[in-house]
């Protein structure tokens, strides 16, 4: 903690001015004794005799390191030359406004004091040898009469008057003196959220405050500013610290000798002479009617507690005691109800606190160590004590090598000293908990927390109970959405313990995850090392094993996972036989990508089973025989293409998730799944052979029913929750009705109440207060069918009613609504396009139905789509969307819908939509009453003409409204440019839009945008005004010939396919990294313009740029050219040599026949191979064009260069640099014909910006190239005749100017 250096820093709170022989025994004592229980700090001079002609020393210096004076004036006061010079001193002090002087006129008249009559006559003084000092007194002594004071002749006692002042002065005192915490980041922000939880002003009660969170997250930190802050005002106050280390020591009366030494003041030595007895009940006689402030730092036993207090009334009222903890359990067993959780710092925040550190309170020497604090800052996820660790590491490094290399380390495991701080939560968990927390990292963190529940109920680990005991000691975070979530340092730490542990413990492991431990175990094949978890990253694995087949051996191992990235296509485990140890009979979770066998061995049948996740296996079925499986909650087949058919599934009476994903040679579901009532998840999408039809329906009382037809035969779920499903799909609802061929639907579930955290959460339906107070005060019209309906009326199931699949439990309460419920235009409009639903009843017969209220509506995401777009479609009614009122995302796509009806204002949780595909041709305008929604899609929704304002969106997709003539209404083109929120926006083809660049100017925020296939001839102006565009899109732009008046901050720009695009200027100092000007064979200067990409840009280091030109060869700017696809150069050995700071390169992608080549953002890919390779790796977007409409010139238009810009931080060891590509295609492309043909590069050499010449007898002769940008004050440069500079720094006159954009080198 730092105070402000402007404010003067105070020894003394009080200093007391009184004459002894009148006030000592009385008033002084009292008013003493006050303020010192209050925790005034107070000076009051104890000698009984007044010795000498002035003040001592001692007293001056208390005076003038004191904030208050008290002059208690007496009715001897004046007779003594003593006192009159501590007046004397106070008064110049106070007219100095260095301390505040408040008068006490203690049996004396105010008046005699001002006037020195009475008492304060000077008569003893009159034939003094000291005038000028009986001249100061008398000044001194009117100056006090005049101040505000205190009368005891005006007051009800002294008692009372004692006690008003010393309130008066303690809470002037915590006014004045405000701690401060601005050297402490993020501090104030925790005292502004304590404040109020400490509720200072209520003085009726013990109040009792916990501060809790993981070890090394500041709550010591926060305690003690707590204290500083707020305790001075207490008459006792004690800070104790790391009680529990105080408690092993020396047990309970070593807490309490401990607490009452403080408390009141005394040594051990005076503690032991007084006869205090050190226990609880000591405690209780002493503060029971006492106010104090406790701090009670790291507590981790209610033993401790209980030495202090066994119950709040054990303090005064007004006590305030503060608790620090790692264990919230404690807390709620004590009956801290007040409970504050500090969280992990924001990424700001810890940077800034890492930057204090690593840079001594100074900002990065550079941009590149900027960027390196980001990084290791990042390391410790907000962790303070992390964050100081780490900071105080990197101040020793002095290089950015040493930099990268701790970087490194601290990614593998993290400071030793961070993690013996993590390390004392899990020893002191019971050996059953330790044994949960190992199997979290292992395998739950990030995973919901009922799923980790159920795996780790096994009657040995008890997981309910153990994560509830890692949750209340922050080993993990539950959060509000039901899953586990562990700090990575904490993560880390478990790995480290399970290494330590492995080395402990060579033949009883619980836990493996280690690749090489796991390899090393595996190849034994040995049947003498019993495991219990397993988890191997086959990714992490250096070479395939081929796996022994089954022994018999321990069989204890519980939890399998073997898994990899999808993009690694074979599996490096291999079976040598039909069978492993592996598969053993006590498996509780089964989870294991790409599995090698086609079916399971017969011996193994797993009664514990909760989870079989196989995906991408090579089964081709499973059990021949129905095999029970009374625990298996979850089956997880995921693109398993082999697979053919899924067993009898009777036995598995508990199975909630069936999901067979991708499974391509799936022909059947078991029927048995109709009997599975706990079964709330079904994905079968994907499945190409299985031929499926499905009905939705919602029976009387019982809830949904959904009926799936799979070849022929009916299967039918009461149960489901988690939907998806592809085929000939028939959605029969009260609102919905149609043909599709994909449906998916999710509901969010939690964990446990009792674990997750209880945040308050928004019910369905309820509106903050701030959408309150937007929602138009208009009568909302309701869309649907209706008849007059009144409060409390009950709408009768008839019989015509019971007929729909889609109807009202019996019973139902209609809604609250006194007027007819009418069709809303839309509604009509709806009506008119289809007679009849696709069902059973007639329109005639549904206006007479009431909507749906059903609680199963409950879903979050809904996706009803078809593959593909027809014009000619059926179309999709869609008549209410009111039965999904908690919907997040609501996909409707290539369904023809006609109308959106009025009521989609009521998803007041909507957050992202895609209704792309669809022949409305306009769009409800209560949809700008969506508050939460962000992200919206229209794409190819060719018949829509005209957009609401929807000004709250983010993200909105318009790609092929071919008929959308504007983006906002007229109304809204007048008004502020600024209430549009739009960050990205898609436009291209919408070649309907009338003056779009002129509307473009309403949406200053954007950052991406999308003007391809457009028709304009030159880029509008209006695209210069957008500052914060990072992404252009021109592609195919036909009619494009110019592009010019770029926005500095533009990253990205991309105009392929711009035929006769002739020209392309980019502003001086451009931030473009990426630049995509493919198949633009008009282009003209080409060499000017690769010169304008890689010399007048802003230039950061450790970054890449790219560009992308037609173009045949290397250009001549290149001055090291090989043909072939790599290229490597040998550096110069100069000493002292020129900094590397990088390259330009070249490639030449070389085609045999035609292609359409475009490279997106994601074309690209690269690394650094032992710091002297740039390798690179190109994956364009071929097309193939048809032979039969090229001619033998389009072939060589087809060739392209890449241009590249590296810069890097090289270390000065390197003597050779290199670049290495390599053409990839995608697997479509079958035949590509294309080739990398030949590659350039040209070296970037540093020149300071202090050197006033280039001398070229300096400089070595085998130098090539000389790059000196941004070199402005070099005034000579001549060059030996024999140099080998190929391109020397061009003379100033050479520079470019404003006129032209070109160079002159003559």
């Amino acid at each position: 903690m730092a105070s402000s250096s402007s404010s003067p820093i105070w020894k003394y709170d009080v200093f007391l001015s009184f004459r002894g022989e009148d006030t000592r025994k009385n008033i002084v004592s009292h008013l003493h004794k006050q303020l010192v229980d209050k925790g005034v700090v107070t000076f009051k001079d104890d000698k009984k005799l007044e010795l000498g002609d002035s003040i001592s020393e001692e007293i001056s210096r208390a005076i003038q390191n004191s904030t208050y004076a008290l002059v208690i004036l007496s009715e001897n006061y004046a007779s003594s030359s003593w006192c009159l010079d501590e007046l004397r001193m106070v008064m110049d002090l106070h007219l100095k406004n260095k301390i505040k002087v408040v008068p006490i006129f203690y049996g004396v008249d105010p008046s005699h004091v001002r006037h020195q009559t009475g008492s304060f006559t000077f008569d003893k003084y009159q034939d003094s040898k000291m005038p000028n000092k009986v001249t100061t007194w008398r000044e001194a002594l009117t100056q006090i009469a005049s101040l505000a004071g205190k009368d005891f002749e005006t007051c009800e006692d002294e008692a009372s008057m004692i006690e008003e002042i010393v309130k008066d002065i303690s809470k002037k005192l915590l006014i004045m003196q405000p701690v401060d915490f601005s050297d402490i980041v993020g501090m104030n922000a925790h005292m502004e959220r304590l404040s109020p939880l400490l509720s200072m002003d209520s003085e009726n009660e013990v109040r009792m405050i916990g501060i809790w969170g993981m070890g090394g997250i500041g709550k010591t930190t926060i305690a003690k500013c707590l204290f500083d802050q707020f305790s001075q005002g207490f008459p006792a106050r004690c800070f104790l610290e790391n009680v529990s280390k105080i408690y092993r020591k020396g047990g309970v009366s070593s807490l309490a000798e401990k607490f009452l030494s403080t408390t009141l003041g005394l040594s051990k030595k005076k503690m032991k002479g007084s006869g205090v007895k050190l226990g609880p009940q000591e405690i209780k006689a002493r503060f029971g009617c006492r106010k104090v402030f406790v701090v009670l730092d790291n507590v981790d036993d209610m033993r401790q507690m209980h030495a202090f207090a066994q119950e709040s009334s054990w303090f005064g009222p007004g006590s305030r005691i503060i608790i620090t903890t790692r264990d919230k359990g404690l807390l709620n067993t004590y009956g801290v109800r007040t409970v504050y959780e500090v969280k992990c710092m924001d990424n700001d925040a810890a940077l800034q606190l890492f930057n204090q550190l690593a840079f001594k309170g100074a900002l990065p020497p550079s941009e590149l160590y900027e960027k390196l604090s980001i990084r290791a800052s990042w390391l410790a996820q907000g962790l303070p004590v992390a964050i100081e660790a780490y900071g105080l590491f990197f101040r020793r490094m002095t290089s950015l090598k040493e930099w990268d290399d701790a970087l490194c380390r601290f990614i593998e495991a993290p400071d030793e000293s961070v993690m013996e701080i993590l390390k004392i939560s899990y020893d002191g968990l019971e050996e059953t908990d330790k044994n949960v927390f190992l199997h979290v990292a292992c395998l739950f963190n990030g995973e919901p927390l009922r799923r980790a529940t159920t795996l780790l109920d096994d009657g040995v680990l008890q997981g309910c109970l153990g994560l509830k005991i890692l949750a209340e000691k922050s080993l993990i975070e539950i959060t509000a959405s039901g899953y586990i979530k562990m700090h990575n340092l904490v993560d880390q730490t478990a790995r480290a313990i399970v290494n330590q542990e492995s080395m402990q413990r060579r033949h009883g492991r619980g836990v493996l995850w280690n690749p090489y431990e796991i390899y090393e175990l595996l190849k034994r094949n040995t049947t003498s090392e019993p495991t219990n978890c397993m988890a191997l990253h086959m990714c992490d694995m250096v070479y395939a094993l081929h796996l022994g087949g089954y022994t018999a051996y321990h069989d204890t191992l519980k939890f399998l996972k073997i898994y990899k990235h999808s993009n690694h296509i074979k599996s490096k485990l291999l079976f040598s036989g039909d069978d492993t140890n592996l598969l053993s009979s006590r498996l509780r979770l089964l989870h294991w990508d790409a599995f090698p066998l086609t079916t399971f061995p017969c011996r193994f049948q797993p009664q514990d089973l909760v989870e079989i996740i196989l995906h991408r296996s090579n089964l081709t079925s499973f059990w021949k025989e129905t095999v029970g499986m009374p625990n298996l909650r979850r089956l997880d087949l995921s693109d398993s293409e082999n697979l053919e058919q899924l067993p009898d599934l009777s036995m598995a009476v508990n199975l909630e998730e069936l999901i067979t994903q991708g499974c391509k040679r799936l022909k059947k579901i078991p029927e048995s799944i109709s009997y599975l009532t706990r079964l709330t998840t079904l994905d079968v999408s994907y499945c190409e052979e299985l031929a499926s039809y499905i009905t939705i329906r919602e029976l009387n009382r019982s809830g949904r029913q959904i009926a799936l037809y799979f070849s022929g035969k009916e299967v039918e779920t009461r149960s489901i929750a988690n939907l998806s499903i592809g085929g000939n799909i028939h959605i029969q609802m009260f609102w919905l009705d149609g043909n599709v061929d994909h449906l998916s639907f999710t509901t969010e579930q939690q964990g446990p109440d009792k674990l997750t955290k209880k945040e308050k959460q928004q019910a369905p339906g309820e509106l903050t207060k701030r959408e309150q107070q937007q929602e138009p005060r208009k009568k909302t019209i309701l869309c649907g069918f209706g008849s007059l309906m009144r409060k409390g009326r009950k709408v009768k199931a008839t019989s015509e009613f019971l007929d729909h699949e889609w109807m009202m439990q019996r019973d139902q309460l209609a809604p609250d609504n006194q007027q007819a419920l009418e069709f809303s235009t839309r509604t009509r409009q709806a009506l008119q396009f289809l007679p009849e639903f696709h069902g059973q009843e007639s329109v005639k017969k549904a206006q007479g139905k009431s909507q749906p209220t059903s609680k199963f509506h409950g879903f979050t995401s809904v996706d009803i789509s078809r593959f593909r777009y027809s014009s000619d479609g059926a179309s999709f009614l869609c008549f209410s969307l009111s039965m999904f009122p908690c919907v997040k995302e609501l996909i409707l796509i290539n369904l023809n819908i006609k109308v959106i009806p009025d009521d989609v204002c009521g998803l007041k949780f909507l957050e992202k939509l895609d209704w792309s595909g669809n022949d409305f041709e306009t769009l409800p305008e209560t949809m700008n009453q969506l508050p939460r929604l962000k992200y919206a899609s229209f794409r190819n929704c060719c018949r829509l003409k005209a957009l609401p304002a929807l000004v709250q969106l983010e993200t909105i997709k318009l790609s092929g409204c071919i008929n959308l003539q504007s983006l906002l209404e007229l109304s809204y083109a007048e008004q502020d440019c600024g209430r549009f929120q739009w960050l990205e926006l898609w436009v291209d083809g919408c070649k309907s839009i009338r003056s779009i660049l002129d509307q473009l100017r309403h949406f200053i925020k954007l950052s991406y945008l999308d003007l391809s296939s457009h028709e304009f001839e030159k880029l509008p102006s209006s695209i210069e005004v957008l500052s914060s565009l990072r992404t252009l899109c021109l592609n195919k732009c036909k009619k494009l010939k110019s592009i010019e008046g770029l926005p500095l901050c533009l990253k990205s720009l991309y105009a392929h396919g711009c035929e006769i695009l002739e020209t392309v200027s980019l502003p001086l100092n451009h931030s473009v990294k990426h630049l995509d000007l493919s198949h633009c064979f008009g282009l003209k200067r080409d060499e000017h313009l690769i010169a304008q990409f890689l010399n007048e840009g802003e230039n950061e280091e450790e970054s890449l740029g790219f560009a992308f030109f037609p173009g045949t060869e290397v250009p001549s700017y290149f001055d090291h050219i090989d043909k072939g696809k790599s290229l490597t150069i040998d550096l110069p050995q100069i000493w002292p040599s020129p900094k590397l700071l990088g390259f330009d390169a070249c490639v030449v992608i070389a085609c045999e026949r035609p292609f359409d080549i475009q490279f997106s953002p994601f074309s690209y890919d690269w690394d650094w191979g032992y710091e002297r390779y740039f390798c690179l790796y190109l994956k364009p977007d071929f097309h193939s064009t048809d032979p039969s409409t090229e001619d033998e010139e389009e072939v060589v238009k087809s060739d392209h260069l890449l241009i590249i810009r590296g810069l890097k931080n090289f270390s000065n060891q390197i003597n050779k640099l290199g670049i290495k590509s390599d053409l990839q295609f995608s697997e479509e492309l079958k035949s590509p014909s294309a080739k990398l043909q030949s590659c350039g590069i040209r070296l970037i050499w540093e020149v300071g910006q202090a050197d006033k010449s280039i001398e070229g007898e300096e400089l070595p002769l085998s130098l090539e190239h000389l790059y000196a940008h941004g070199s402005n004050s070099l005034e000579n440069d001549s060059f030996s005749p024999n140099h080998s500079i190929k391109y020397p720094l061009p003379p100033p006159e050479s520079r470019r100017t404003q006129e032209s954009n070109e160079y002159d080198f003559t």
